[in-house]
Parts: C-alpha cells; sequence; structure tokens
C-alpha cells in the first residue's frame, strides 16, 4: 500500500490517543516518525484508511491493536552493558555498596523500568552473578517491565544476534551465554535468568510493582524522552515513593532531573552521573553563597557569545579562581581560545583540569568534549558529553555535538533523541545567535540542521529493522 500522510487532525488524534494510553509524546517533529508507524499497523490490520484505523483503535475491541500500535511506535535499541561509565558505577561502586548494606537480611530488590528486550535487567543480573555465586543463599529479585509485549516476548526468549554485543567483553560473552549452534543467536545461561522477571506494564496507568520504601535501585533509561514535564514529575514521584532511603535511580545519558524533582541527590561516581533518595534539595545548604557585585556578576564578550550566563558557573569560576591568585588569564578563556585557535589537543588538557577542579561546571565539559570530538576521541568525548546535558540540560550546543558523537559510534536511535533535545532547548535562545566554536551557525541553522539529522538517524534505524524483517522471511 502507498504511505499514506497525517493530516493535522489525524496527527492530533493519534499523538492524544497515545498521550492518554502511555504517556508518550508526540511533537510535530515526530509526525513523519508516526504516520510511518500507522501506515505499518494499517498494512498489518487490513486498513485501507486513516478513518477506518482511528475507529478500530477506539472501539470496543481496540485493546489488542492500540497494545500492537503501542509495540510499534517503542523502538527497542538497546546492548548488554550499555553506557560503559554506568557499568562502571554499578559494578565497582552500587551494586558492591547495596550488597554490604544488605548484608544482613541477604534481599535485594532491583527494578529496571522499561526495559525493552532484555538486555539491562540481564546485564544487572550478569553483575549480581560476578559478586554473588549461585549458591549464596541470597534473595534477590529483579522485575523487569515494559509497556510493549513484542519486546518483552523477545526478553523472555533471551536469544540475541551478534549486534546486541557491542559493548560487551568477550569474557563476559563467554561467561553468560551460550551459542545455539543449531536454531542461531546467544542464550542467557540459566543462572543469569533466574534473577529476573518479566512482567507487562504501563509506567503512567500501572501501579508500581514494588511497595513503598521497597527498592534498592531502580533503572529507568531512556524513558522519560518520551515523555511530556508533567508525565515525567508524576513518575519520578512514584520511583522514590518505592526507593528506600539511600537507594539508587539511575536514568539515561540525555535525561536529568533537573526542574523535574528536587527528592533526589546528584551524585558523581567515576565518570557516571546518578541519583540517590537522601535528603531533599531544599535540606541541603548551598555549597558557596554567591557575593558578588552586579558589575562582578555581568557577563564577559566570551560568556555572552553562549547565550545567557549560568548562575551555577559564576560560583565556580569564583571556586576557580580563589585556588590561584591573580591567574595571569582566566582558565574558561584559555580554552575557548585554544579551541578558536584549532589547538584542540591543548583545549583538552585545560579543560580537564578544570573538571577535575569544578566537576560540576558544565561549560568547561562541553567544551572538554568538543576537543576531544575534533581530535577523533569519539569514546572519550561521549563520557564528559553525557556529564555536560546532566548538568545542564537547556545545553543545545552539548546536546547537538552528543548526537553526532553517538551517530559516529552507531547508536542511531540515540542520536536522535540528542538532536532533537538540541532542537528544543536551542530554541530558548536567540536565533540569531551565533555559535562560533561550531563553525559560526546561527542558532536557527543548527536548530534546523539537527531536525534533518533526527530524521536521517531514524530512517537509519527503521533501515535496518526492515532489512532484518527481510532476512527473516
Amino acid at each position: 500500500m502507498n504511505r499514506l500522510p497525517l493530516s493535522d487532525a489525524e496527527f492530533a488524534a493519534f499523538a492524544q490517543l497515545l498521550r492518554d494510553t502511555a504517556g508518550l509524546a508526540f511533537d510535530l517533529s515526530r509526525r513523519e516518525a508516526l504516520a510511518f508507524c500507522v501506515n505499518e499497523r494499517m498494512r498489518a490490520s487490513g486498513c485501507t484508511d486513516v478513518g477506518a484505523y482511528l475507529a478500530l483503535l477506539t472501539g470496543p475491541a481496540g485493546d489488542a491493536e492500540r497494545q500492537a500500535l503501542l509495540d510499534e511506535v517503542t523502538i527497542p535499541e538497546t546492548h548488554f552493558f550499555r553506557n560503559p561509565p554506568q557499568i562502571r558505577a554499578l559494578r565497582k561502586h552500587v551494586l558492591p555498596e547495596l550488597l554490604r548494606q544488605a548484608a544482613g537480611t541477604k534481599r535485594l530488590r532491583i527494578w529496571s523500568a522499561g526495559c525493552s528486550t532484555g538486555e539491562e535487567p540481564y546485564t544487572i543480573a550478569m553483575l549480581l552473578r560476578e559478586l554473588l555465586p549461585v549458591s549464596s543463599g541470597w534473595d534477590i529479585r529483579i522485575i523487569a517491565t515494559d509497556i510493549s509485549t513484542r519486546a518483552l516476548g523477545a526478553a523472555e526468549a533471551a536469544r540475541y544476534a551478534e549486534r546486541a554485543f557491542v559493548m560487551t567483553e568477550p569474557l563476559d560473552q563467554q561467561r553468560f551465554f551460550y551459542l545455539d549452534t543449531d536454531r542461531g543467536g546467544y542464550v542467557v545461561r540459566d543462572e543469569v535468568r533466574e534473577l529476573v522477571e518479566f512482567r507487562h506494564h504501563n509506567l503512567v496507568t500501572d501501579a508500581p510493582p514494588f511497595e513503598a520504601g521497597e527498592l534498592d535501585l531502580v533503572l529507568c533509561r531512556n524513558v522519560t524522552i518520551y515523555f511530556d514535564r508533567t508525565t515525567t514529575k508524576r513518575l519520578m514521584q512514584r520511583l522514590h515513593g518505592c526507593l528506600r532511603d539511600g537507594g539508587y535511580l539511575f536514568l539515561g545519558h540525555a535525561e536529568t532531573l533537573w526542574q523535574i524533582s528536587d527528592d533526589f541527590s546528584l551524585v558523581p561516581l567515576g565518570d557516571a552521573f546518578v541519583y540517590r533518595r537522601g535528603e531533599p534539595a531544599s535540606e541541603r545548604r548551598a555549597v558557596l553563597p554567591d557575593r558578588r557585585t552586579e558589575d562582578e556578576l555581568r557577563p564577559t564578550r566570551a560568556d555572552r557569545r553562549r547565550g545567557p550566563i549560568n548562575r551555577r558557573d559564576v560560583v565556580d569560576d569564583v571556586m576557580a579562581d580563589s585556588a590561584t591568585p591573580s591567574p595571569p588569564v582566566r582558565p574558561m578563556l584559555a580554552v575557548r581560545t585554544a579551541v578558536a585557535q584549532g589547538k584542540y589537543a591543548e583545549a583538552a588538557d585545560l579543560a580537564a583540569e578544570i573538571v577535575t577542579a569544578t566537576p560540576l561546571r558544565s561549560e568547561a565539559h562541553y567544551l572538554h568534549g568538543l576537543a576531544l570530538g575534533n581530535l577523533g576521541r569519539d569514546g572519550e568525548a561521549l563520557v564528559v558529553l553525557r556529564k555536560a546535558v546532566y548538568l545542564d540540560p537547556e545545553d543545545g550546543f552539548a546536546h547537538f555535538l552528543l548526537g553526532g558523537c553517538l551517530e559516529r559510534q552507531g547508536e542511531h536511535l540515540a542520536a536522535a533523541r540528542s538532536y532533537r533535545a538540541a532542537a528544543s532547548t536551542l530554541g530558548h535562545r536567540p536565533f540569531d545567535a551565533v555559535a562560533p566554536e561550531l563553525g559560526g551557525r546561527s542558532v536557527a541553522e543548527l536548530s534546523a540542521l539537527c531536525h534533518e539529522l533526527a530524521l536521517r538517524a531514524e530512517g537509519t534505524v527503521r533501515g535496518d529493522e526492515n532489512v532484518r524483517g527481510e532476512r527473516h522471511r
């Protein structure tokens, strides 16, 4: 059948249905992607026009088709041991700490919320098996939930192709999987599978599968990118209620609780930033009061090039400047100068020194990532750019650079999300503003480019899925 575009009214109807059913937010930038999914489901259900398909979805027998549409619009793209900085934080800090704390009860409760095809909860189970033998006598439950029945079916089958192991060490693959020579693919071993229980669950409409204060760890990575701010706030309230004091929350690299929730503490663990349930921000004292005069707070010309001054960066400047009396050159100015002159190795070294002294300075992470990216060191750039968008989720320039790094690493869906985040946050800046360090592009040009790049990256993902589908026919 020919691909049918969605009219304004049809797009609004589908977007509202998906919002009401699962909290999924589709803005105009995702109109093409939604139209693709609708056409796929129309073909499968035998509907020849959009009106008939809408009637099917909203009719008394529409439950099954609504679920099928949800399966279509929630694209699963994940890997084992995904996001190495967070995996290192789990392996070296979080899981050992949780096990020590639970040594008396030998009881651990973990929720993988939005588990997709199962790679995330199985990865957690593998990390636990590194620390605890099968006969250890621990009561461990990893509940893995998702709204997609298609994804859950794949997760329970626990059979994966080579593509799922792009971030897996060969020794881990050998230890926790076996190759099925008859049916093909790698299968998760029973000692790992027995720790994980999969359930169908809607994060927006269903009650959490845990009692209040029962959870030690929640992983809700790359889920809230599909939600609007109100839905995300409500979800974070529910997750906070499920976690015990001291329990951890892991979000995706492009997700943040800034202006969403003050109930969690942001904790740096190695190269990763994670959240922890503890005393609310309203009860925490500021690290350093800002006593500078209005003249001292006025941004320099170099500061104005990147838009409104960030008050957190002002505090970091005070801390950095006070550490070295009367420095000959402001540290951030030296980094910007090195970038402008194309001295990226020098800029990377200078920025690394600044973030070591002031690890919460988002602009330093941004410039560090820009320098590393220009040096072709994308793996390192990913780490620091993820920190930049954690610390300042409104920095569209950092989201843009992160999207480029992810795309070059083959993570096309994640790249599309970063490009869309860039386009959205750049919209908060004056459109005639420019970014000299990004080739002097205006904000308007960069925003339009991000929309195009997001569509291209999503098209690559869809193309890969179609190729895999053809191979299985």
